[in-house]
């Protein structure tokens, strides 16, 4: 078990998505988490927009609008295309071969379609701008293709939580790049642009890069296609929203209009398409599940009430806006907004829900909508060119209102005829024509209409925030139909997988024994109390999801012979390949006199993970490596780690991760001359295995100085470990090592785990570690290293440690 840093790098892992009646309750939270980091977003993105019409003249300010809203279009298409098509894999996969299929297909295609897709950004961008700021531009948009992959799989696996925190940092190195590049290097609109592409460099830092170079066995290139048909059809879709969207904004810029007029449309159009943003981030949140179960009412009410609530407040507040409050926030350049504002804030509400809509048949692969799409971005052109042609600018925004309105009640209107009535529950027409009425009144009396705003904002965003609607409550399915059926494409298997455990879908059977329906418990009662519970197939295949972040699969598998016959069968195959290359590995560090021990193994149980760690004599530790290295076919190693430790791979089978000590980024915790000496050998392995209490500080020592939780594996080898004799021993080894009240602590939430679980109580799996215990243990280690002389080993410690908490609990938190 590796101790390098591997987070989304490590093994794949299935959707841990809920269980079928807390899928909607579980959409809702993440929409919330996405919402309130795009609100974030959004806020700095004005911000970084106001910035900029302060910085920057009218004419540079008009081709940064035109460049951002240029590469937009062309991105919003792979940032929907290609990471929906991934998360729609990893929501439908059903063993790690199809997450490692759909992460490679997805990182090529994004690879190939960013170098066609700057190529054509370029192009365009000759038109109105002069080759440095042409560059940036297409520059940022290969950058952004290739990023990608990393917003499908935190989408897929619905990890919401990291994936909004990620967006904010996104929009603050944006923010901080571009006044840097424009005010201090005084580069323009061109150093505004490329702040573009700089900003998602945050992104390659949670990219999944091992798990894109695992093998992915038989059935490639049928997956594939399959994976490319669906990429297809989702950009299809998505290229009309994005179209709508954005082609208003580049004709503004093309069009005979003053300078003024356009500079005013493009700004009014970035605050009136607040909505849009809001679907976006309510349709990253539900797509996976909505891949999962196909059309269901449920959730589509649920996703439409999210956005009626949001949308219509926030469309008021726009339409609204007094123009001394506009005075204020833009210069007097922008003078039109007045009267523009009111039909960008029509037309950003339109867009939102024609967004929305798209996603909801994107989820489900009904790709039969782009006809009601084509028709209405056929009206939407005409009426905004004629408007143009009537009215001048005002014209053209009131056509641009009007055009997105019929756009998006063709395919709403498509979407009711599917699904019935019931997924527009709760109509918000009274209320929302109160709002509107209330803040025109008020328009005129800019403070009266500032409080009314901010009262209105905060009803809705506790509305927002709290409000339970949908759960536990199903819509009535429509006259004739069964409720929420599973999807053609959610009932089969998914495209990229190969035959493997089938999970029969439909509704569960009421007869026979009471089942239990609680992933959780039935992982818990399986593998660690032995009394696997009866249960149903979705519930089980949820179980078993949990039961692979655990790393305890091959023990539920066991438990549930039949269900799981294939998963047995792997754990089995997985566990065979460790003990045959790890006689392999060891023979080879013997012939060559090399002393190992093998650490982090508990060998009562399967091996199922990609690599197993032995630690070697630090001046044997290049011998080992040598002796090794016609065994291996390549190796890796982590950079902070490359003079202590290297992995080791072979043909087939785990690695061997060959250490100098027990140490996490080059920080030594456990001494290797200790641990040979005291270390006993295991002759039907050909290696030394730790003493009880160094393999009880080991365990403990990884899940303080590494991953920050405890798995039900790790669990399961602690607790015969916890011994008097030998918990006393490895505490006061642990003091001498200089992390002893670290050592106490975490074997206080080790055995009070272990306790819940004996007792049969419910259990967070992993468990996690506090994180003031965290920062405590490496206060504590770095000052034993700082008065052992070790300096430099000592303020690496304390550097590594607030990074490594932030990745681990973004990467492995609860979304």
């Amino acid at each position: 078990m590796t101790f390098s840093n591997t987070g989304l790098a490590g093994r794949p892992e299935p959707s841990q998505a809920p269980h079928r009646g807390g899928e909607a309750s579980t959409a809702e939270q993440g929409a919330r988490w996405i919402t309130v980091g795009a609100l974030f977003v959004g806020a700095l993105n004005y911000g970084y927009a106001l910035v900029l019409t302060r910085l920057l003249d009218v004419r540079a300010f008009s081709v940064f609008a035109a460049g951002q809203r240029l590469s937009l279009c062309v991105t919003s298409v792979a940032v929907v295309a290609i990471p929906w098509m991934l998360a729609q894999a990893l929501a439908r996969a059903r063993s790690d071969a199809d997450q490692v299929r759909a992460v490679r297909f997805a990182a090529l295609l994004g690879a190939l379609t960013g170098v066609a897709a700057a190529g054509v950004v370029a192009g365009i961008a000759r038109e109105f701008a002069d080759t440095p700021t042409t560059s940036v531009l297409a520059a940022g948009t290969l950058l952004m293709f290739v990023t990608t992959t990393t917003l499908g799989w935190l989408q897929g696996r619905e990890r919401l939580r990291t994936l909004a925190c990620l967006n904010v940092t996104q929009a603050a190195v944006k923010l901080a790049a571009g006044v840097l590049l424009v005010a201090v290097l005084g580069l323009s609109d061109t150093g505004a642009l490329a702040a573009l592409g700089i900003c998602v460099v945050p992104f390659l830092f949670w990219w999944p890069y091992r798990t894109s170079t695992r093998p992915v066995g038989r059935g490639a290139a049928h997956a594939h296609r399959n994976l490319g048909r669906t990429a297809t059809g989702i950009a299809a879709v998505q290229a009309l929203v994005a179209l709508v969207a954005t082609v208003d904004v580049v004709l503004a810029t093309v069009l005979p209009m003053p300078p003024s007029d356009a500079a005013s449309y493009q700004a009014s159009v970035m605050v009136g398409r607040v909505p849009l943003f809001l679907a976006g981030a309510i349709s990253t949140a539900f797509f996976p599940a909505l891949s999962r179960r196909g059309a269901s009412a449920t959730l589509t009410a649920s996703a439409v009430r999210m956005y009626l609530t949001l949308a219509v407040a926030a469309s008021a507040v726009c339409a609204t806006i007094p123009p001394a409050v506009l005075g204020i926030l833009f210069p007097s350049a922008y003078g039109r907004m007045s009267v523009l504002l009111a039909f960008a804030a029509v037309s950003g509400c339109a867009v939102g829900a024609l967004n929305l809509a798209a996603t909801l048949f994107q989820a489900i692969d009904d790709f039969r909508c782009l006809r009601a799409q084509l028709l209405g971005f056929g009206v939407y052109l005409a009426a905004l060119l004629v408007g143009w042609r009537v009215g001048g600018v005002v014209g053209y925004a009131a056509g641009t209102a009007l055009g997105t309105v019929v756009a998006a009640a063709l395919l709403v209107g498509r979407l009711v005829r599917r699904q019935g009535t019931e997924i527009l529950t709760r109509p918000v027409l009274t209320e929302s024509l109160l709002v509107i009425g209330v803040l025109v009144v008020l328009r005129p009396l800019p403070v009266a209409w500032l409080a009314a705003a901010l009262i209105i904002a905060a009803r809705t965003a506790v509305r927002f925030l709290r409000d339970r609607g949908g759960h536990g409550r199903r819509p009535p399915a429509p006259s004739g139909q069964p409720p929420d059926p599973p999807s053609p494409s959610a009932r089969a298997p998914s495209a990229a997988q190969p035959p493997g455990d089938r999970t029969p879908t439909g509704p569960p059977r009421d007869d026979g024994p009471p089942k239990c329906r609680d992933p959780s418990r039935i992982l818990r009662e399986a593998v660690w109390a032995g009394t696997p519970l009866p249960t149903d197939d979705d519930t089980l295949r949820h179980a078993l999801a949990l039961a692979r972040r655990n790393q305890v699969e091959g023990r539920l598998a066991r438990a549930y012979p039949h269900a799981l016959a294939d998963t047995a069968a792997q754990a089995e195959q997985a566990t065979r390949l460790f003990r045959r290359n790890l006689a392999e590995s060891t023979d080879r560090l013997r012939a060559a006199g090399i002393p190992m021990v093998l650490i982090k193994a508990d060998l009562t149980g399967d091996y199922t993970y990609n690599n197993f760690d032995l630690v070697v004599p630090p001046g044997q530790w290049q011998a080992g490596r040598h002796a090794l290295a016609p065994w291996t076919a390549r190796s890796t190693s982590y950079w902070l780690e490359r003079s202590t430790k290297v992995l080791l791979w072979p043909a087939h089978g785990p690695a061997v991760h060959l250490h100098t000590a027990v140490c996490w980024f080059g920080i030594p915790v456990v001494p290797t001359g200790h641990l040979l000496d005291r270390a006993t050998p295991a002759d039907d392995l050909g290696c030394l295995l730790p003493d009880e209490a160094d393999a009880l500080r080991i365990w403990l020592a990884h899940a303080l100085f590494q991953n920050l939780t405890l798995n039900l594996a790790e669990l399961l080898a602690l607790r015969p470990l916890l011994k008097p004799d030998v918990i006393d021993e490895a505490q006061r080894e642990a003091a001498a090592e200089g992390w002893g009240s670290g050592c106490r602590s975490a074997l206080a939430v080790a055995t009070a785990a272990i306790a819940r679980l004996d007792r049969g109580d419910q259990v967070r799996l992993p468990v996690p570690l506090p994180v003031p215990l965290s920062f405590r243990v490496a206060a504590e280690h770095a000052y034993h290293l700082a008065r052992g002389g070790h300096w430099l080993t000592a303020a690496r410690e304390v550097a590594l440690r607030v990074p490594l908490v932030l990745t681990k609990k973004l990467r492995g938190g609860p979304t």
